[in-house]
């Protein structure tokens, strides 16, 4: 059985559908709260705002008591951080069609009303595409991004033994495939093996979130990723092992 590697840069396990005895997860950054970014979402008046909620990492730092506020809508981006919102007991919330930034512009857009002077908080980590906030406030919208928690790339030092032996396995063409969370965690993988140039990695099936993370890959030279119909992790693990079952 080739195993798939699971790269991510935020903390935490895969949901149980991601995971398998074939499947090793890999967390490449640490995350670090950002205090007065965490203070800034919580004075936030939530009453006829409306809420982004990037990730999972999202709803860990803020804690569950902070959605208890009584916002006009919760998007969520991808069904990962939408099913932790309702474990923490959101209701109706939203996901984009589209994964990622481009989807919750899109969403957004179409809001009945529109956006001018629409009040919305979008609590981001630090290595978030201010882009997105850009094209918001242009179009009118007031909104709200502070940092709540800081992404830093592990440096080799701070592996465990495990996690080495990990990077080795790679190194030594012990995978098959890869399913990449994020640029982020691609840079902090490739940074951790010496950051190597494209055409010296193991030969294997590369695997994206999105259409967006897809188009860097095929930008920096990587054969062109497989895409899940839905950004998550579990389908994108599915779509890579029914890949490797076809060329074995």
């Amino acid at each position: 059985m080739k195993k798939i590697l699971v790269l991510r840069s935020g903390g935490g396990e895969l949901p149980p559908e991601a995971a398998g005895p074939d499947v090793t997860l890999l967390a490449t950054h640490e995350i670090v709260p950002v205090g007065a970014g965490i203070a800034d979402a919580l004075a936030f008046d939530p009453s006829g705002a409306r809420l982004v909620v990037s990730s999972k990492v999202t709803v860990g730092i803020l804690g569950a008591g902070f959605f208890e506020g009584e916002f006009e809508g919760v998007i969520a981006v991808g069904e990962e951080t939408a099913f932790e919102l309702r474990r923490v007991g959101v209701r109706n919330v939203l996901v984009p069609a589209t994964p990622g930034a481009a989807g919750v512009l899109r969403l957004l857009r179409s809001s009945p009303g529109g956006l001018l002077r629409a009040r919305i908080l979008w609590p981001l980590g630090s290595d978030a595409d201010r882009g997105p906030l850009e094209e918001l406030a242009a179009l009118g919208a007031l909104v709200v991004a502070p940092v709540v928690y800081d992404k830093r790339v592990r440096p080799l030092p701070s592996f465990s033994s495990g996690e080495r032996e990990i990077l080795s396995a790679f190194s030594s063409g012990g995978f098959g495939a890869v399913a990449v969370g994020s640029l982020a965690a691609l840079d902090g993988f490739l940074q951790a093996l010496g950051s190597p140039a494209v055409a010296a990695l193991p030969p294997v099936r590369w695997g994206v979130l999105g259409p967006e993370t897809a188009r860097a890959l095929d930008a920096r030279g990587f054969p062109p990723p497989a895409v899940p119909a839905r950004a998550r992790f579990a389908d994108l693990v599915d779509l890579l092992r029914k890949e490797l079952l076809q060329e074995s």
